[in-house]
Protein backbone atom coordinates (compact mmCIF):
# COMPACT_ATOMS: atom_id res chain seq x y z
CA UNK A 1 0.00 0.00 0.00
CA UNK A 2 1.61 3.09 -1.05
CA UNK A 3 1.54 6.18 1.37
CA UNK A 4 3.96 8.66 0.49
CA UNK A 5 6.91 9.20 -1.89
CA UNK A 6 9.71 11.29 -0.73
CA UNK A 7 12.68 13.04 -2.47
CA UNK A 8 14.82 14.69 -0.27
CA UNK A 9 18.34 16.53 -0.72
CA UNK A 10 20.88 16.61 2.13
CA UNK A 11 23.70 18.59 2.61
CA UNK A 12 27.07 17.70 3.71
CA UNK A 13 29.52 20.30 5.35
CA UNK A 14 29.28 22.62 8.42
CA UNK A 15 27.43 25.86 7.54
CA UNK A 16 26.52 24.79 4.23
CA UNK A 17 22.26 24.74 4.77
CA UNK A 18 20.48 24.75 7.64
CA UNK A 19 20.21 22.26 9.64
CA UNK A 20 24.17 21.35 9.22
CA UNK A 21 26.66 21.05 12.24
CA UNK A 22 29.91 19.87 12.62
CA UNK A 23 29.95 17.65 15.84
CA UNK A 24 33.64 16.56 17.51
CA UNK A 25 34.84 12.86 17.83
CA UNK A 26 38.10 11.59 18.21
CA UNK A 27 38.77 10.68 14.81
CA UNK A 28 37.93 14.78 14.24
CA UNK A 29 34.82 16.33 12.90
CA UNK A 30 31.50 14.49 12.00
CA UNK A 31 29.54 16.12 9.18
CA UNK A 32 25.92 16.09 9.63
CA UNK A 33 23.61 16.33 7.39
CA UNK A 34 19.72 16.23 7.47
CA UNK A 35 16.96 17.22 4.53
CA UNK A 36 16.15 20.87 4.11
CA UNK A 37 13.71 20.81 0.88
CA UNK A 38 11.31 18.36 -0.27
CA UNK A 39 13.08 18.83 -3.71
CA UNK A 40 15.12 17.01 -5.96
CA UNK A 41 17.75 19.62 -6.27
CA UNK A 42 21.08 19.00 -5.63
CA UNK A 43 23.14 20.55 -2.08
CA UNK A 44 26.46 21.43 -2.24
CA UNK A 45 29.05 20.46 -0.01
CA UNK A 46 33.48 20.89 0.45
CA UNK A 47 35.45 18.63 2.35
CA UNK A 48 38.87 17.06 2.04
CA UNK A 49 40.91 13.71 1.87
CA UNK A 50 44.72 12.80 1.84
CA UNK A 51 45.35 10.85 -1.47
CA UNK A 52 47.11 7.97 0.42
CA UNK A 53 48.69 7.19 -3.23
CA UNK A 54 50.91 10.18 -3.39
CA UNK A 55 50.35 11.89 0.53
CA UNK A 56 48.69 14.83 -0.95
CA UNK A 57 45.53 16.63 0.47
CA UNK A 58 43.06 17.36 -1.50
CA UNK A 59 40.25 19.67 -1.60
CA UNK A 60 36.82 18.47 -2.91
CA UNK A 61 34.35 20.36 -3.86
CA UNK A 62 30.57 18.82 -5.07
CA UNK A 63 27.24 18.22 -4.81
CA UNK A 64 25.11 15.59 -3.04
CA UNK A 65 21.82 14.08 -3.90
CA UNK A 66 19.77 11.28 -1.90
CA UNK A 67 16.10 10.34 -3.12
CA UNK A 68 14.01 7.67 -1.66
CA UNK A 69 10.52 5.96 -1.72
CA UNK A 70 8.93 4.67 0.52
CA UNK A 71 6.16 2.35 1.36
CA UNK A 72 4.26 1.29 3.96
CA UNK A 73 2.56 -2.43 4.23
CA UNK A 74 -0.27 -3.13 6.17
CA UNK A 75 0.58 -4.33 9.38
CA UNK A 76 2.79 -0.68 9.62
CA UNK A 77 5.81 -2.19 8.55
CA UNK A 78 8.15 0.02 5.84
CA UNK A 79 10.41 -0.51 2.89
CA UNK A 80 12.74 1.79 1.47
CA UNK A 81 14.49 2.27 -1.86
CA UNK A 82 16.73 5.48 -1.76
CA UNK A 83 19.70 6.17 -4.23
CA UNK A 84 22.60 8.49 -3.16
CA UNK A 85 24.30 10.67 -5.93
CA UNK A 86 27.56 13.15 -5.72
CA UNK A 87 29.47 14.32 -8.32
CA UNK A 88 32.47 17.10 -8.50
CA UNK A 89 35.76 17.77 -8.44
CA UNK A 90 39.21 18.29 -6.54
CA UNK A 91 42.69 20.06 -6.25
CA UNK A 92 45.93 18.92 -4.68
CA UNK A 93 46.82 21.22 -2.34
CA UNK A 94 50.49 21.44 -3.10
CA UNK A 95 50.45 20.50 -6.92
CA UNK A 96 46.85 21.85 -7.83
CA UNK A 97 46.66 18.20 -9.20
CA UNK A 98 42.77 17.74 -10.95
CA UNK A 99 40.65 15.03 -9.60
CA UNK A 100 37.36 14.46 -10.73
CA UNK A 101 34.22 11.79 -9.22
CA UNK A 102 30.86 11.14 -9.32
CA UNK A 103 28.85 8.30 -7.40
CA UNK A 104 25.86 6.49 -7.90
CA UNK A 105 24.88 4.51 -4.69
CA UNK A 106 21.23 2.65 -4.51
CA UNK A 107 20.41 1.36 -0.53
CA UNK A 108 17.50 -0.89 0.26
CA UNK A 109 16.19 -1.06 3.85
CA UNK A 110 13.18 -2.86 5.52
CA UNK A 111 11.72 -2.06 8.89
CA UNK A 112 8.50 -2.96 11.20
CA UNK A 113 8.00 0.88 11.48
CA UNK A 114 8.24 3.70 9.42
CA UNK A 115 10.69 4.97 11.64
CA UNK A 116 14.05 3.32 10.58
CA UNK A 117 17.96 3.66 10.54
CA UNK A 118 19.95 2.36 7.73
CA UNK A 119 24.34 2.35 6.88
CA UNK A 120 25.56 2.68 3.60
CA UNK A 121 28.57 2.20 2.36
CA UNK A 122 29.43 4.61 -0.52
CA UNK A 123 32.58 4.48 -2.73
CA UNK A 124 33.78 7.63 -4.14
CA UNK A 125 36.66 6.95 -6.87
CA UNK A 126 38.69 10.23 -7.29
CA UNK A 127 39.66 9.92 -11.01
CA UNK A 128 43.06 11.92 -11.03
CA UNK A 129 44.27 13.77 -13.92
CA UNK A 130 47.28 13.96 -15.70
CA UNK A 131 49.39 12.15 -14.06
CA UNK A 132 48.06 12.33 -10.48
CA UNK A 133 47.21 8.81 -9.35
CA UNK A 134 43.39 7.96 -8.93
CA UNK A 135 41.86 6.65 -5.38
CA UNK A 136 39.04 5.64 -3.04
CA UNK A 137 37.33 8.25 -0.64
CA UNK A 138 34.80 5.41 1.44
CA UNK A 139 32.12 6.90 3.39
CA UNK A 140 30.32 5.27 5.90
CA UNK A 141 26.64 7.20 6.20
CA UNK A 142 23.78 6.51 8.46
CA UNK A 143 20.60 7.71 7.94
CA UNK A 144 17.86 8.03 10.29
CA UNK A 145 14.42 8.50 9.27
CA UNK A 146 11.63 9.41 12.54
CA UNK A 147 8.46 9.17 13.00
CA UNK A 148 7.27 12.40 10.93
CA UNK A 149 9.42 11.05 8.13
CA UNK A 150 12.06 12.96 8.52
CA UNK A 151 15.77 12.19 6.84
CA UNK A 152 18.79 12.68 8.97
CA UNK A 153 22.07 11.54 8.13
CA UNK A 154 25.48 11.47 9.68
CA UNK A 155 28.85 10.54 7.81
CA UNK A 156 30.24 8.25 10.37
CA UNK A 157 33.40 7.67 8.65
CA UNK A 158 35.49 9.48 5.38
CA UNK A 159 38.80 8.06 4.89
CA UNK A 160 40.89 6.81 1.45
CA UNK A 161 42.53 4.24 -0.28
CA UNK A 162 44.64 3.80 -2.39
CA UNK A 163 43.76 1.46 -5.19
Amino acid sequence: MFTNRLYFVVALGAGLASGCAERSSPAGPTLVFQAVAPTAAPAPFVTGLVNPCNGEFVDIEGWIQVRYDTRTDEHGGSHTVGRILEHGAGAGAVTGAAYVFAADTIFDANAETIQFGVTENVIVRLLGQGQAPNFLGLQVLHFTVNPNGDLVGVVEDFRSECR
